[in-house]
């Protein structure tokens, strides 16, 4: 798949459609997890993990598959701890449930001692990363054995399935009725990312808000054509 880059809006006026929106928090639980074919292998192996005495679970993929979302939702309800692969290796995590964002560690023995300890007091880890768990090793021999044995979920890139049911869902959430003529013209055209399909509806809700209207498809089309590539040097 030919990556396509993020995407930034242009205003249909500058009073209709403002370029920059508000920021809003990423949301990581459960219910704002969308299932799809391209992640229900994923999903499986995360709940026998969860069933089973293993001490790491690693989640890994491409930049942007939802691994960090994936993982949350994964824990949701259990009180899991999240920290980064550095402040692991610098300071052990003393209990329960933690994921551990942001693999590999720049110190690999250092994280490999924190693991290895809380392993063997029964702590549980969830490993998120990019890419192959060989490499987030650093050279280091044991750890890349710890990494290969353990389980493991892999998210791939969203397909076009995942990124309909993102928007439709986004809709869903927001209260507005859209038909889904509208959503099939949308998704082929734009970047197939979480971050596109959810600034897709925030835009989309917000320039029918401003012209009163109801969300159609020649609504969508003016958007997508004032669709930038966004600034190179970002």
């Amino acid at each position: 798949m030919t990556d396509k880059p993020e995407p930034t809006f242009m205003s249909l006026t500058a009073r209709q459609l403002p370029l920059d929106l508000p920021e809003t928090p990423p949301r990581y639980d459960r219910a704002s997890f969308v299932r799809a074919d391209c992640n229900d292998a994923a999903w499986r192996a995360g709940e026998a993990w969860l069933k089973s005495s293993e001490p790491a679970l690693v989640i890994c993929g491409p930049s942007g598959a939802g691994k960090t979302h994936f993982a949350h939702a994964l824990m949701e309800g259990l009180d899991a701890a999240t920290l980064t692969a550095d402040a692991l290796a610098a300071a052990p995590y003393g209990d329960g449930l933690a994921i551990i964002d942001n693999m590999p560690a720049e110190d690999p023995r250092a994280f490999l001692a924190a693991f290895e300890g809380g392993a063997s007091e029964g702590r549980r880890f969830l490993l998120v990363g990019e890419g192959h768990p060989g490499f987030w090793s650093g050279g280091l021999k044991d750890l890349r054995t710890r990494l290969e044995a353990a389980p493991r979920a892999i998210l791939a890139d969203p397909d076009e399935a995942l990124i309909r049911a993102v928007i439709a869902k986004g809709f869903r959430d927001r209260q507005v009725a859209v038909s889904p003529a509208v959503i099939e013209y949308a998704v082929p055209r734009l970047p197939r990312t979480f971050v596109a399909a959810r600034a897709f509806v925030a835009l989309a809700d917000r320039a029918a808000l401003e012209e009163k209207r109801k969300i159609t498809t020649p609504l969508v089309q003016k958007l997508l054509d004032n669709l930038s590539e966004g600034d190179p040097a970002a």
